[in-house]
């Protein structure tokens, strides 16, 4: 009885270990999709970011060249295009 015993024992084991093995593996995969995952979003934030920058400096230089074109005016320096 105690050599059956053992050997069921030892059977348990080895499922338990196979089902720890299986659930580690499923996990891994789990984890390696996360971080495809995370890495394509971060690669589109970061591309979503330089196109805000663009938009801004973008922005910015025509609020500077706007400010020019207005003390130009004011000062008669203006020439019109026609």
């Amino acid at each position: 009885m105690a050599i059956s015993t053992v050997e069921e024992l030892k059977l348990e084991l080895e499922k338990s270990n196979n089902e720890i093995n299986i659930i580690k593996s499923k996990y891994e995969i789990q984890v390696s999709e996360l971080r495809k995952e995370v890495s394509y979003l971060k690669e589109q934030l970061m591309a979503q970011q330089d196109m805000l920058k663009m938009a801004v400096d973008y922005a910015d230089k025509l609020g500077k060249e706007l400010k020019g074109l207005k003390k130009r005016i004011d000062s008669g320096n203006f020439q019109s295009i026609h």
